[in-house]
């Protein structure tokens, strides 16, 4: 599964690209802070005076998180780990976004998880792009936003990466690696500012909520 999971992220990463879109991407916070899937970061980051508070619920591990965007570029956050089997944990996080010149729709985040080690330091660099929907799916599934990385400390050293699906102006159906486990489920945009999700994480059901301000 594992092994069929990179190979399908790699593929669709060599679909076409869609040259313009009008849907804007759907930000919310990871299990350990940094905007991106469910535990994922992605290349997306806050803007300028953007502030996001969220929420994490899950069987083993429950966090709260805050990000903020101190630059159109620039992104940084603290999470507190509320964890079963071990010490709770403040963790801080920063991610860097760059937009190639000439490719619009291609960004890369380049980032730091758990900057003064409390839990164990991950550095991250994740692609991500748009691709071409499959005619097929078209009247389901208006675009495909797709992510893909490398990731050290929590992912393992290993190849990260997911695909959301947009269903309609609301709703993601979403998928990623982590390096070690197989990740799904649903996020809710209500409106520019409320973020819901929920679905299975490290083989485990959880709920998460999200909110974001503008100081």
């Amino acid at each position: 599964m594992k092994k069929l999971m990179i190979c399908a992220i790699c593929a669709t990463c060599a679909l076409p690209v869609l040259a313009q879109s009008t849907i804007l991407p759907s930000r919310s916070g990871t299990i350990f802070g940094p905007t991106g899937l469910f535990s994922v970061p992605t290349a997306d980051v806050l803007t300028a005076r953007k502030f996001q508070i969220g929420t994490h619920f899950g069987r083993d591990l429950s966090t709260v998180a805050a990000n903020a965007g101190i630059a159109n570029f620039v992104e940084v956050g603290v999470s507190y780990l509320d964890r079963d089997d071990a010490d709770n944990r403040t963790i801080a996080n920063a991610k860097v976004q760059f937009i190639p010149t000439g490719f619009e729709n291609l960004k890369i985040g380049v980032g730091v998880i758990d900057i003064a080690k409390a839990v164990e330091r991950t550095g991250y660099i994740v692609l991500t792009t748009r691709a071409k929907v499959p005619p097929d799916v078209e009247d389901t599934v208006s675009q495909i936003i797709l992510h893909a990385g490398y990731g050290t400390g929590l992912f393992r050293e290993k190849i990260i990466g997911g695909a959301e699906g947009v269903l309609d102006g609301k709703w993601r159906l979403i998928l990623e690696y982590d390096g070690d486990n197989l990740n799904g489920g649903l996020r809710y945009s209500h409106d520019e500012y409320l973020r819901l999700q929920a679905g299975i994480l490290r083989n485990q059901l959880f709920f998460s909520a999200g909110y974001t301000l503008e100081f």
